[in-house]
């Protein structure tokens, strides 16, 4: 099961993903990320995919997920909110792109895709500085 927002006022873009997705559910979830990123007229977005909610992924539906997201070319930033380590080590494989992050939460995938601030690091105002 999977679920889209979609924020223009901030050009970013969230998906909620629980479950063991099907190879057919992975091809439906991008399609409507297309058609909802298309909709929204968004020529650059930052997204934000939280997976915290799954299980590992049958192998199947990861290369699936891995040949469409290739294919996300106006993505600016790119952060996936994982559970565990599995999950993270399994969704490491396919988001190799140099603006992606690993983030815990859902603050630190925000703060990554809408103000450059690496997971992990401090909040702007409290010792760090937003990464350009």
């Amino acid at each position: 099961m999977y679920k889209i927002i979609v924020d223009r006022s901030h050009a970013l873009v969230k998906i909620e993903m629980e479950g063991m997705l099907s190879v057919a559910e992975a091809d439906a979830l991008v399609g409507d990320l297309i058609r909802q990123i298309t909709e929204a007229r968004l020529a650059s977005y930052g997204l934000i995919i939280d997976v915290s909610r799954c299980p590992v992924q049958a192998q199947d539906m990861i290369a699936t997920m891995g040949a469409h997201l290739a294919g996300m070319k106006n993505a600016r930033a790119l952060a996936v909110v994982t559970g565990t380590m599995l999950v993270r080590l399994q969704v490491r494989r396919i988001f190799d792109q140099p603006f992606t992050r690993f983030t815990a939460t859902y603050d630190e995938a925000r703060r990554w895709v809408l103000l450059g601030i690496e997971p992990g690091a401090s909040v702007p105002g409290k010792g760090a500085e937003p990464v350009a």
